[in-house]
């Protein structure tokens, strides 16, 4: 055996190694050099790396605050989102009611349009009332307007059945108003001819100028 004192593999286990101090086994026991070599160079490795410390607590710190950032951004994009669906939803509710509006108007044309150039109910030698297509007169003379009075005597015509029937006029004179005037009737049907008439005091001559004429 060698007598040299020293470190030598343990029979029992080769991970280590027993001391011999040249004249018997002390009893000392480590691991083999080659395996504390191994494990010093892991330790040298792995508590080399720059970290320090408090680094996994900023970290989870950072994290929470991208989380909050992204989630504030995430709020912030859902209500912008919801303001333009409202926004557009507004605006889409005002284009309808400008798009009916436009359609009831283009309805009130088209129905006055009609009731202009419908004559079917205008007896012969009437005229309409240029405020009310639905109304028609005739001048008639004094004596068939029962007049006792400088007057305009006529005749009255509705299309549609009248309750009451309201006729007034400004009395000119070289395209001087100088009086005014009007009559009523009442319960008159439909394409019945009523006698009505525009009376006044101004000295003749002078025109008798519809502004109004009104079936209800």
């Amino acid at each position: 055996m060698n007598s040299q004192p020293g470190w030598f593999p343990d029979p029992s286990d080769p991970t280590y190694e027993v001391y011999f101090d040249g004249e018997r086994w002390t009893g000392e026991k480590r691991a083999k050099t080659q395996n504390i070599a191994q494990i010093n160079k892991s330790k040298d490795i792995s508590f080399s790396l720059p970290i320090r410390p408090d680094f996994f607590t900023k970290k989870r710190i950072l994290i929470g605050v991208v989380v909050l950032v992204l989630a504030i951004a995430g709020a912030t994009f859902a209500n912008f989102q919801s303001e333009k669906a409202a926004k557009e939803a507004r605006i889409e509710a005002a284009a309808e009611r400008v798009k009916k509006e436009a359609a009831e108007l283009a309805a009130e044309v088209k129905r006055i349009q009609e009731e202009k150039a419908d004559y079917s109910w205008v007896p012969s030698g009437f005229n309409k009332f240029s405020m009310n297509n639905n109304m028609a007169w005739k001048k008639i003379g004094y004596d068939a307007a029962d007049c006792y009075s400088n007057c305009l005597g006529m005749q009255v015509v509705s299309r549609d059945y009248c309750s009451s029937i309201s006729i007034s006029a400004n009395i000119e004179r070289n395209n001087v108003i100088v009086d005014t005037s009007s009559d009523y009737a009442s319960g008159i049907p439909a394409g019945t001819r009523t006698v009505m008439k525009i009376v006044s005091s101004a000295s003749l001559p002078w025109s008798a100028i519809f502004t109004k004429a009104e079936c209800t």
